[in-house]
C-alpha cells in the first residue's frame, strides 16, 4: 500500500467519525493556539522593546545615582548638575525626569494627576500616538511655554465631552494651554516608564514646580550625534561638580538595557511556552486514547486486510497516516484560532499590547503538531500492526 492510499483510507475513517475525530483533536488545537498567542506577544514586545532603543539610538544615556556602589545614602542628581551637563559643547540637551502629582483643575477639578515633564520626541521615542491636536514641540521647551498634552482618559474626566484643545488646565500652580491629546501606549511599560495624564515641556514644569525638583532621581542626556568620543566621564564630572566625586553617579548604556530586556523577555517566553507544552501534552494523549480506540473497534478490519494480503507495514503506516493527519488539521486550527486571538490582543487591552505574527513561528507550530502526530500515534499504530489476523478475525 502506498502512501496516498493510505491517505485516502485515513481520510475516509476520519470523517465517518467526525465529532470524535474533533474532541479528540480540541487539545491539540488549544495547545497549538497557545503557543501562537505566546510567540506573537512575545515577538511583538521585543520588536517593540528594540524599536524603542533603536528609537533612542546610542546617543541617548540615562544618568541616575550609583545605587551599586555600597553608598549608604545614594546622592541624588541635583538640576544645576543637569544644568552643567546641558552646557557641555557635545551634549544636544540634557532632560531631568520630572513625575509631578498635583491638583487639575479644567471644566471640571480632579486630584491625583500624574504629569511629567518632557522633551519633543518622548512621545516618538515610546510610541504614544497623538489623537488630536499637535505635539510638544521644540520652541515650547525651548522659550518654556505653558503648554500642555492630556491623556483621553483624563480629557473626559477634566473637560467631558466638550474638545479640550485650546482650553486652559490649571495644573499644580500652573495654568496651561492644552494643545493636544495622547493615546495609549503598550511601549512606556515595557520601558519601565511612568503613565501619565498630562505631558508639559520640561522647562515650562521645572518654572512652575523648581523647589520640587531641586535633586530628582534620574536624567537623559542626548549626545550630538556624530561625536566620536565616550562623553560618559565628562558627563559624570559635570554632574558631580567635582572630578572626585563623579562615582557617586552612574550611567546606564542603552545596548545594555536592551540585552536585559530581550534575556528577561526570553525567560517569560520560554515560562509562558512551558505551560501551553502542557496542553499540548494532554492534547497529545487526547489523540493517543482515540487512536487506541479506533484500533480496538477495527480489529476484525485488521485482521480481514491482513487475510486479504496487507502486511504489517501497511497496517501501521494507515493508522499512522491517520493520526498524523488528525493533528496536522489540528495544528492548521490551532495556527488560525491563534492567530486570529493574537490579532485581536491590540484592540482589546487598554495597553495595546503589540503581537508580531512570524511565519518562522507558525510553520515551528505546524511542524511540532505533526511531530506530535508522529509521537503519540507511534504506539497505537505499532500495535495494529503486530495483531493476528486469526485472532483479529475472531475478535467480536
Amino acid at each position: 500500500m502506498n502512501l496516498s492510499e493510505s491517505a485516502r483510507i485515513a481520510r475516509k475513517s476520519l470523517s465517518v467519525n467526525r465529532m470524535r475525530s474533533f474532541l479528540s483533536m480540541l487539545g491539540l488545537v488549544i495547545g497549538i493556539a497557545a503557543v501562537t498567542v505566546v510567540t506573537a506577544i512575545g515577538s511583538g514586545i521585543r520588536r517593540s522593546v528594540m524599536e524603542i532603543f533603536a528609537s533612542m539610538g546610542t546617543d541617548v544615556l540615562q544618568v541616575m545615582p550609583n545605587f551599586e556602589a555600597g553608598f549608604a545614602r545614594p546622592a541624588m542628581l541635583s538640576l544645576e548638575g543637569v544644568e552643567r551637563v546641558a552646557h557641555l559643547p557635545f551634549v544636544e540637551g540634557a532632560f531631568p525626569d520630572t513625575l509631578y502629582n498635583a491638583e487639575a483643575r479644567g471644566e471640571f477639578t480632579v486630584s491625583g494627576i500624574t504629569g511629567i515633564g518632557i522633551y519633543p520626541r518622548y512621545l516618538e521615542i515610546y510610541g504614544i500616538p497623538i489623537a488630536a491636536g499637535r505635539n510638544i514641540e521644540d520652541r515650547d521647551v525651548r522659550e518654556r511655554r505653558r503648554v500642555c498634552l492630556l491623556g483621553s482618559e483624563a480629557s473626559r474626566k477634566l473637560f467631558g465631552a466638550a474638545d479640550p484643545l485650546g482650553r486652559s488646565l490649571r495644573f499644580g500652580r500652573g495654568v496651561y494651554e492644552v494643545v493636544g491629546v495622547f493615546g495609549v501606549s503598550a511601549r512606556l511599560a515595557m520601558a519601565g516608564r511612568p503613565p501619565a495624564e498630562v505631558y508639559l515641556p520640561t522647562t515650562a514644569l521645572l518654572r512652575e514646580e523648581t523647589e520640587l525638583f531641586e535633586t530628582i532621581g534620574s536624567a537623559e542626556v542626548w549626545v550630538r550625534k556624530g561625536y566620536a568620543g565616550d562623553p560618559k566621564d565628562d558627563i559624570l564630572t559635570a554632574l558631580a561638580g567635582d572630578p572626585n566625586k563623579k562615582k557617586l553617579f552612574m550611567i546606564q548604556d542603552p545596548k545594555v538595557l536592551a540585552a536585559e530586556s530581550q534575556k528577561n523577555f526570553r525567560k517569560l517566553q520560554v515560562a509562558m511556552l512551558a505551560l501551553a507544552g502542557v496542553a499540548l501534552l494532554v492534547g497529545g494523549i487526547g489523540i493517543m486514547n482515540m487512536a487506541l480506540i479506533s484500533v480496538a473497534e477495527r480489529t476484525r478490519e485488521i485482521g480481514l486486510r491482513k487475510a486479504l494480503g496487507a502486511t504489517p507495514r501497511d497496517i501501521l503506516l494507515q493508522f499512522l497516516v491517520e493520526v498524523v493527519a488528525l493533528c496536522a488539521a489540528g495544528g492548521v486550527l490551532g495556527v488560525l484560532l491563534g492567530t486570529g486571538a493574537a490579532l485581536a490582543i491590540p484592540h482589546v487591552t487598554p495597553e495595546k499590547l503589540p503581537v508580531a505574527i512570524e511565519p518562522a513561528a507558525v510553520l515551528a507550530a505546524l511542524l511540532f503538531s505533526v511531530l506530535v502526530g508522529c509521537a503519540f500515534g507511534l504506539y497505537p499504530a505499532l500495535k495494529a500492526s503486530r495483531l493476528s489476523p486469526l485472532e483479529a478475525l475472531r475478535y467480536e
